[in-house]
C-alpha cells in the first residue's frame, strides 16, 4: 500500500521547531498541516511568523510544502487583519526566505499549499485562486463532519473546484480526539472516504485523527494503544483505494484554550511514538529554596526514556539526540514545554516516515 502520513500541528513555539530542525538526510518527511493560531501576528516583535517562515522554507527545501489551514484564525486578530490575507501575506514572505537562500536557484515547488474547510467563504476561495496564478498548486480541503452525504460532498467539490484551477485536490478527513473505535463513527467514515475516493482518485484522502489527551494525570509512566493507528487501519482495511493516514504527533488535537494570566506550573511530561503504541512519561519536580527543580525532574525523564529498549537511538532524529543529551551525563537541560515538545514531534516525525504501515 502507498503510503504518505500526515502530521497536524498547531503554529506553536515547539511544533515549529521539530520542522526547523529537520535536514536533507531525514527526507523523505511526512506532509504536515500547519493550523495557524491567532499568536502569529505579521508585524511586531513575535517571533512566530519568523518561526512558521523558517519551518516552511525548510519543507520546501525537502520537496514537501506545507500544508496551511486558517480555520483557527479569529476575524478580528491580526493575522487576519492582513491587507491582502493570510494566504498572500505567507506566499510572500516564504518565497523571500527562498530567494534570500537560493537566489535563482530556489527549489521549484510552491510555498505552501492552501486548506480549505468543506464550506469556505466566497472570499477564501477568491484568494486560493489568486495564488494558483501566481504559483500553481494542490488544494486540500478538510472535512470535518462525517456524517455529510455524497450529494452534499459532490456539491462542496463542485464549488472548491474552480479555486484548484486543475491541480490536484486532496481530502482530509478530520476526526479530532478520539479515545476509541467505534463502530458507527467507523462506518460513516469509512462511507465518507469512498465517496471522495471516487471523486478525487486513489491516494488522494487522508484519515486524520490524535488520541493524546487534554490533561495528564499521575507520575506512572504507561504504554498505551494510539487508538487514530487503529482506527486508521479500519478504515483501510476495507478501503478499496488506498488512504492516507494521519494524526496530531504528541500532542491534543483542540485548539488550546486560552493561556490564564499570570505563570504556570507544568510538571515534565513527553509522549514519545513506538510502533502503534504510545510512551507517557511524566515526573514530578522536587523543590529547592521554594523553586521547582523542573530541568532535574525532565533529566530523571530522560535517563528512563533511553533506558528503555524501545528508545529509538540517539541517531534516529534531532529530537532523540537532543533527549540523549538530556541525560543526566549529558550535559543539557529542558525546562519548557515548547522544548519537550519540540523533541517528542521530531521523534514522530522520523519515526512516521520510517515505519511501514503496520508499525505505525
Amino acid at each position: 500500500m502507498a503510503l504518505t502520513p500526515l502530521v497536524a500541528m498547531k503554529s506553536k513555539t515547539g511544533e515549529l521547531e521539530s520542522l526547523r530542525q529537520l535536514a536533507e538526510r531525514d527526507a523523505p518527511v511526512p506532509r504536515v498541516v500547519v493550523e495557524l493560531l491567532d499568536s502569529v501576528e505579521p508585524d511586531g516583535p513575535g517571533r512566530l511568523l519568523k518561526a512558521l517562515v523558517q519551518a516552511a522554507a525548510r519543507m520546501v527545501n525537502l520537496r514537501q510544502p506545507l500544508w496551511i489551514d486558517t480555520e483557527l484564525v479569529s476575524r478580528d486578530a491580526p493575522l487576519a487583519r492582513h491587507p491582502g490575507g493570510v494566504f498572500e501575506l505567507l506566499d510572500d514572505r516564504i518565497e523571500t526566505a527562498l530567494t534570500e537562500e537560493h537566489g535563482l536557484f530556489a527549489p521549484d515547488v510552491p510555498a505552501f499549499v492552501p486548506v480549505l474547510s468543506a464550506s469556505p467563504s466566497d472570499d477564501q476561495l477568491r484568494r486560493v485562486a489568486l495564488l494558483q496564478e501566481h504559483r500553481p498548486r494542490p488544494v486540500v480541503i478538510r472535512f470535518r463532519d462525517v456524517r455529510l452525504p455524497p450529494g452534499e460532498v459532490d456539491d462542496c467539490l463542485r464549488r472548491i473546484s474552480p479555486s484548484a484551477r486543475g491541480n490536484p485536490m486532496h481530502a482530509v478527513v478530520d476526526l479530532g480526539f478520539v479515545e476509541a473505535v467505534h463502530p458507527r463513527q467507523l462506518a460513516l467514515t469509512r462511507s465518507l472516504v469512498r465517496t471522495l475516493g471516487d471523486r478525487l482518485g486513489p491516494s488522494s484522502t487522508t484519515v486524520l485523527a490524535g488520541s493524546i489527551p487534554a490533561a495528564r494525570h499521575g507520575f506512572v509512566t504507561t504504554v498505551r494503544e494510539r487508538t487514530e493507528v487503529a482506527l486508521w487501519h479500519e478504515v483501510a482495511h476495507l478501503s478499496a483505494i488506498d488512504v492516507n493516514y494521519g494524526d496530531y504527533g504528541v500532542v491534543h488535537p483542540a485548539r488550546p484554550a486560552p493561556a490564564k494570566p499570570g505563570p504556570r506550573t507544568i510538571y515534565p511530561y513527553l509522549y514519545y511514538t513506538v510502533p502503534n503504541l504510545v510512551i507517557a512519561l511524566r515526573r514530578q519536580p522536587a523543590k529547592e529554596d521554594g523553586k521547582l527543580l523542573t530541568g532535574e525532574a525532565f533529566t530523571e525523564l530522560a535517563d528512563e526514556l533511553v533506558a528503555r529498549p524501545d528508545f529509538a537511538g540517539s541517531g534516529y532524529s534531532w529530537g532523540d539526540r537532543e533527549l540523549a543529551g538530556c541525560r543526566r551525563e549529558g550535559g543539557r537541560s529542558a525546562r519548557h514545554v515548547s522544548r519537550w515538545v519540540a523533541m517528542a514531534m521530531s521523534h514522530h516525525l522520523a519515526h512516521l516516515a520510517r515505519r511501514p504501515p503496520a508499525e505505525l
